[in-house]
């Protein structure tokens, strides 16, 4: 079960929300796991929704005609370390720990930081906590918030729908 929450006081974008243009935070339980926030995002990501991809590509199409960058897709998530300053598939890495991974992408309309935190939950299951953050630079930022923002509050749940089978299959692919 997906639900909305508030930003946990443990994610690091919890005091950026303060000023936020927009910001949410979407909940699931997934099973317990020694993954990091890290590997996790990656399984996550190579399970997003086909419709997700197909909005992503007319996105970038769309974006592209305003001198926005394309971001690429969210499956498109190179193996390897997070490293702070590289980018991983749509965004920048600014932190990573075993337990939160902290992305962003900063263009010429906006600002958008993620939050990917596992943390424990039950002993059978961890909580996986997807927070964003935005900050708007301009009117193009607040154009185009007006369609991303309603769009976000779907496709962010629907591809946290997908991480306990994420994180199951992750699991059973690392086992000897």
């Amino acid at each position: 079960m997906i639900r909305s929450v508030p930003i946990p006081a443990a994610c690091q974008l919890s005091t950026r929300q303060m000023d936020a243009d927009f910001a949410d935070a979407y909940e699931a339980l997934v099973p317990a796991s020694p993954l990091t926030a890290t590997e996790i995002y990656r399984a996550i990501s190579r399970q997003t929704p086909g419709w997700v991809e197909g909005l992503m590509r007319a996105r970038n199409q769309v974006a592209q005609l305003f001198g926005l960058k394309n971001l690429g897709t969210m499956a498109a998530v190179p193996p390897g370390e997070a490293v702070p300053g590289k980018r991983m598939g749509l965004f920048e890495v600014v932190s990573s720990s075993p337990n939160e991974l902290v992305l962003q992408d900063d263009d010429k309309h906006l600002i958008v930081q993620l939050s990917v935190l596992k943390q424990t939950h039950d002993g059978t299951h961890d909580k996986l906590t997807l927070s964003t953050v935005v900050h708007i630079h301009n009117t193009l930022g607040r154009v185009y918030m007006a369609f991303v923002g309603p769009a976000h509050k779907v496709i962010a749940p629907a591809v946290l729908r997908r991480a306990p089978q994420a994180v199951a299959t992750s699991l059973r692919q690392s086992r000897p």
